[in-house]
């Protein structure tokens, strides 16, 4: 994760970013029914940009990330007064042990293919959940090619998930009503060369 800490000061004006957090966050308003009184977990959230661009529509957020420099972006953000009650925290979602409080939503930004077991992951964020409580996943449909990662030498992630094996995946964690929808696309490579990768928003409740 030394990767991410280095680029954590300039995350947030990285082309591209704060839009694709607008992005994702006006599919999660389209998806989820948000509630000022919501209490929000973000794993790996960086910077929290997608957890700030819902600043209006849920009530306290946790922002967590695995790389200390993200987190400590994070928590200079979340200074502002507009955020009282938000806190940003290291953590592992993956790894380490659950914490005892519960939320309404965990949500998460292009995360999930940078764990190992991801249906784990995705069961233990629905332990985390208060009866009622709602999951959004956002991350890369299935990139056969590897092109998204391909100037990352050290790369060890998913390449994109197939819509068939999230669904799968938050089924056997307990989630219903879980469905799956595009959530925009992200935008890489050089000026002429770009390419086009879709992401999915993946949604399930807790009952």
């Amino acid at each position: 994760m030394d990767r991410f800490s280095e680029q954590a000061a300039t995350w947030d004006e990285e082309p591209g970013h704060a839009e694709r957090a607008r992005t994702v966050a006006d599919a999660i308003r389209g998806a989820v029914p948000l509630r000022a009184d919501m209490h929000v977990l973000e794993i790996g959230g960086g910077t929290g940009l997608l957890a700030r661009a819902l600043a209006d529509d849920v009530g306290t957020v946790v922002v967590t990330d695995v790389a200390p420099g993200m987190v400590d972006v994070a928590a200079a953000r979340l200074e502002d007064p507009r955020y009282d009650g938000w806190s940003a925290r290291q953590y592992d979602i993956e790894h380490d042990p659950l914490p005892e409080e519960r939320f309404d939503l965990v949500m998460g930004l292009l995360t999930l293919h940078h764990m190992g077991d991801v249906a784990s992951v995705v069961r233990r964020c629905g332990e985390l959940l208060r009866p009622g409580g709602y999951a959004a996943f956002v991350d890369l449909d299935h990139d056969r090619e590897g092109a998204f990662h391909a100037h990352v030498h050290d790369f060890d992630g998913h390449h994109g998930f197939t819509r068939e094996s999230v669904t799968h995946w938050m089924d056997a964690a307990g989630f219903t009503d879980v469905a799956l929808s595009t959530a925009g696309t992200v935008v890489k490579g050089e000026p002429g060369h770009e390419q086009e990768f879709p992401m999915f928003l993946a949604v399930g409740r807790i009952d």
